[in-house]
């Protein structure tokens, strides 16, 4: 099991620090770090999140020149907001920056007001996320063949450049059931937030199960999942104050909780940072790269 890092998206953490949490990570043997998405906070969620969002694409961009073997990811790109063919470019071009490190974990989104403002439409964002992963996939094959679907349609169309991997994965990111069925039909792997390991067992039985039902093969050693989850190392002992769903606590205890995820045969965790603090952050960053990562 690796371990991974999400940057955060909390208050005081600008550019400059994400820029220089990934290359932390790097330097500490994280296996993969990750960029999440939004384009604007609506009022009725600001505070969730921090004022400070950088775009995905971008950022990735800036890590994957001052990086050279870590895994880069979106986490997640919501697939609706954006012209898929747009996306599809992007992310090919992408992936040659950084010499085809890149995993695209996708999700149909959310926040209702933020589709609102972007003047796309709430709903059908569920198939229109299906559309575009089907188009993603089209048009990074090496010739893309005539599509004709719900929302958008194309032929005899040249796509370059193609992604520098043979196969540019996409995840599939949520909790929902509906989420994990996705995974199985259409995506390569699955990435859900804030489980504990027994309700990740019982997701990952469900997977499996309907795997089963659709006769789609998902071969355990091969299939990601990888587990996004909050972590804060303090100096008090957890005394079940805290959710089971989150590294929370003295160092040893989160180890412990971490480690309870690598039964399940996950391919990674990947931290999400609870800390407002840069400074805080990269302590945490050293204690797990020295400490835990070694073990794993």
């Amino acid at each position: 099991m690796n371990l991974g890092i999400a940057l955060p998206i909390i208050a005081n953490i600008d550019i400059d620090n994400q820029l220089k949490i990934a290359i932390k990570a790097e330097q500490l043997g994280f296996k993969s770090v990750w960029a999440s998405d939004h384009i604007i906070i609506p009022q009725e969620w600001k505070g969730r999140f921090s004022d400070i969002f950088p775009d995905p694409f971008i950022m990735l961009t800036a890590i994957s020149q001052n990086t050279s073997k870590i895994t880069l990811g979106t986490s997640a790109i919501i697939l609706p907001y954006r012209n898929p063919i747009i996306v599809a470019k992007m992310l090919s071009t992408l992936d040659n920056l950084c010499n085809g490190r890149l995993i695209c974990t996708v999700a149909p989104g959310w926040m209702k007001e933020e589709f609102d403002i972007l003047g796309v439409p709430y709903e059908g964002r569920i198939p229109k996320t299906e559309e575009f992963i089907k188009i993603l996939k089209n048009l990074w094959s090496e010739n893309p063949d005539p599509f004709e679907g719900e929302f958008y349609k194309f032929k005899n169309v040249s796509f370059q450049p193609k992604p520098m991997q043979d196969k540019l994965q996409i995840w599939m990111g949520g909790n929902a059931d509906g989420a994990i069925q996705r995974a199985v039909d259409y995506a390569d792997g699955w990435q859900p937030i804030w489980f504990s390991p027994e309700e990740l067992k019982n997701k990952i039985l469900f997977l499996e199960k309907y795997a089963d039902e659709k006769k789609v093969n998902i071969n355990r050693e091969i299939y990601n999942i990888s587990l996004r989850n909050r972590i804060l190392i303090t100096g008090d002992k957890d005394n079940g104050d805290n959710p089971d769903t989150a590294l929370i606590g003295q160092k040893d205890e989160v180890f412990d909780k971490i480690l309870a995820y690598r039964d399940l045969r996950i391919k990674e965790v990947v931290l999400d940072f609870i800390s407002p603090n840069i400074d805080e952050i990269l302590e945490t960053m050293e204690i797990v790269g020295n400490e835990l990562i070694p073990e794993l």
